[in-house]
């Protein structure tokens, strides 16, 4: 007889990529406090770390404990305030900002974004 493992895969809505790390929202994340990841695409092991979307300040849980150097909070800075990349969706958000709360409030019904939130600098991490 076959045995079968079972595991939780979480889903995610990557929103872009910055060199080699990758920023996404979970689906459903019990964490309850309004945040993406940023993380090694290819070694998730080897830098992981969540980020608060309405204020600079990181939302450290475990795994999830790494600090961006300053390069790397600039550049996310400028992915975030950079324009959407595909044209069919310029209408609807301005930049990758806009498009990681659109993805957090349907996704992660259970804490949505308040009206009239505005972007942090992330920079200031």
């Amino acid at each position: 007889m076959k045995r079968y493992i079972c595991q939780n895969i979480y889903g995610m809505a990557q929103i872009g990529m910055i060199y080699n790390y990758e920023v996404f929202v979970n689906t459903n994340d019990g964490g309850n406090i309004p945040h993406f990841h940023f993380r090694d695409a290819k070694d998730w092991s080897k830098f992981h770390t969540c980020i608060c979307i309405d204020k600079p300040e990181y939302f450290h849980h475990t795994g999830k404990e790494d600090i961006l150097n300053s390069h790397m909070k600039r550049k996310l800075e400028e992915f975030m305030r950079s324009p959407v990349s595909l044209n069919k969706y310029k209408e609807k958000f301005s930049n990758n900002w806009e498009v990681v709360c659109f993805m957090w409030d349907i996704n992660n019904s259970q804490m949505m974004l308040p009206e009239g939130i505005e972007q942090p600098d992330y920079r200031l991490l």
